[in-house]
This record gives structure tokens, C-alpha cells and sequence, in this order.
């Protein structure tokens, strides 16, 4: 494909933001779809402001691959249990505006998609997170899109944008490094990797012939 027309959603985010960065320095046309203006962008990149409550079809423009790196921010004890106030609004952010989007902009044209889930997600999993996170990787996949990339990494490196870091993260991700050495087998899909690295993998799989659904986990995703 010459020239693809890219649209990005969640560029303000941690690996939205990476995606954005890398894609700028290609030959594609980049729509970002935004709440708000983005500080950090290229002036060739074209933005769109939307309120994604109120997402309309006319909102969508016609593109060839549609990136989503959309996610509630949630503390660390709440990727094993989310407080019962917090679920509706993780719901609304994880599964609805995802599939949501990904409806409408397969609706508009769009043939391949790119979405970053989580490492364990699972629709039978009883952890909420991981539960919702394979709920919306099968509805993606019963959208009909040509090609589906999901991309499952575990806890994300990088600066997050405009955010305030956690006190336990530090901690967390010094000990994830002592510890990367003993996580092999099963647990290497559990290690800590840059989000840079998770950007720079999904676009790679984005723009080469590869199988029709591809799901990247820490293996797949440092491989670039």
C-alpha cells in the first residue's frame, strides 16, 4: 500500500504517543482523534476534537489502518481488583469507545487495526480487567477487519505524558529489573517493556503481509 492513511486514537498516551512520534517519520498520512489539542505533534498531522460520548459516524474519516491505544489509568492494585465505583467508567473507556471506534471507522473504510489489550487477556479470566480487555479483542475480531493486531505487553516503561507517577511505580519497576533475568517461560510475557518498543511493533506488523489476526506479546514485541 502506497501512501496509507493512518488514524491514531489515544496519542496523548504513553504508547499513543510513541505511535504518533514513529508514524511521523514515515510516508503515511497521520489523523489523530483527540479530546484535546495535542502538545507534541508533527504540523502535517491533522487532529480531530471530539467528545468521545458523543462519537458520530461523520467524526471518522476514511483511512486505510486505525491505531487504538485508548486505557482507563488504573492503579496498580486495580489490575487485580476494581473498586465498583471505578467499573462503569473502565468499561466505557476499555470496551465500549474501543469497539465503538473500531466499528465505525471499519464502517467508513478502514481494513486493518491495531489495538493494544493486555498481556492475559481472557473473556472466561475472573479478573475484571483482564475479562473485559478478551471481551473487546473478540468483538474487534467479529467486526471483519482484514487484519487485527493486538498488541499484550505487561506494565509499560516510558514518561507518561502530563501525568504524575505513582509513588509504588519507581519501586515496582526497579524490582521488575532484578528480577528480569529469572522471568523466562511463562513468566517472560510478564516483563516490564518500554512502550516505545510496543509502538515500533505494532506499526511493523501494521505494514507487512502477516496472518489475519496477530496477537504480540513480549517475545514478538521486543523482535523488531
Amino acid at each position: 500500500m502506497i501512501n496509507p492513511k493512518v488514524l491514531i486514537i489515544g496519542a496523548s498516551g504513553l504508547v499513543g504517543g510513541e505511535i504518533l512520534k514513529t508514524i511521523e517519520d514515515m510516508d503515511q498520512e497521520i489523523v489523530a482523534l483527540s479530546r484535546k489539542e495535542l502538545i507534541a505533534k508533527n504540523q502535517d498531522t491533522k487532529e480531530i476534537i471530539i467528545n468521545f460520548d458523543d462519537l458520530q459516524l461523520s467524526d471518522i474519516p476514511k483511512v486505510d489502518h486505525v491505531y487504538i491505544a485508548l486505557g482507563t489509568e488504573l492503579d496498580t492494585s486495580e489490575l487485580i481488583y476494581i473498586k465498583k465505583h471505578r467499573r462503569k467508567e473502565f468499561r466505557k473507556v476499555d470496551y465500549e469507545y474501543v469497539t465503538k471506534i473500531a466499528k465505525m471507522a471499519h464502517g467508513k473504510g478502514a481494513k486493518s487495526i491495531s489495538i493494544v489489550s493486555a498481556v492475559g487477556a481472557n473473556k472466561s479470566s475472573r479478573n475484571l480487567y483482564l475479562q473485559t480487555k478478551g471481551e473487546m479483542e473478540e468483538k474487534i475480531i467479529s467486526i471483519g477487519y482484514n487484519k487485527i493486531v493486538f498488541a499484550q505487553p505487561g506494565h509499560l516503561l516510558g514518561k507518561r505524558p502530563l501525568k504524575k507517577i505513582r509513588p509504588e511505580v519507581p519501586i515496582m519497576e526497579f524490582g521488575a529489573r532484578i528480577l528480569k533475568p529469572l522471568m523466562i517461560g511463562p513468566l517472560e510475557d510478564l516483563k516490564f517493556i518500554e512502550a516505545s518498543l510496543v509502538a515500533k511493533s505494532m506499526i511493523k506488523h501494521m505494514n507487512r503481509p502477516t496472518d489475519k489476526i496477530v496477537r504480540l506479546k513480549y517475545k514478538e514485541l521486543v523482535d523488531i
